[in-house]
């Protein structure tokens, strides 16, 4: 297993990545249990991360994926209510080696507010 995946793997914060056309391509175990609860299912490996998000979170996402394309954008970061408290949520865009292509967005999930 790569290091980078081993690190995320047990990582008591939710991790998701998608691609940068909103593909899921990697979500930690943490992410798994966290989408279970509030979905009902865990598992978007393969699915759109817009799935994820209400319609106005769904815009800005495409705006902020836009942003990150045109490299005007370098992090995103909200907080959320939540009927057990407030979640933090942390996008970061991740780029491609060879050509420095926008190749898609790491999306953090904290537990508490780190407001």
């Amino acid at each position: 297993m790569e290091p980078t995946i081993k690190l995320f793997k047990n990582l008591k914060t939710a991790v998701i990545v998608a691609d940068a056309n909103y593909k899921v391509i990697y979500q930690n175990e943490k992410s798994i249990e966290f989408f279970k609860l509030a979905f009902g299912t865990g598992d978007y490996v393969g699915r759109s991360i817009l799935e994820l998000h209400k319609p106005e979170t769904t815009e800005m996402i495409k705006i902020h994926y836009q942003e990150y394309l045109e490299k005007t954008r370098t992090l995103y970061h909200y907080t959320v209510d939540i009927p057990d408290g407030k979640i933090t949520i942390v996008n970061s865009p991740f780029y491609n080696d060879d050509d420095g292509d926008f190749a898609g967005v790491v999306e953090f999930i904290f537990d508490s507010s780190l407001a």
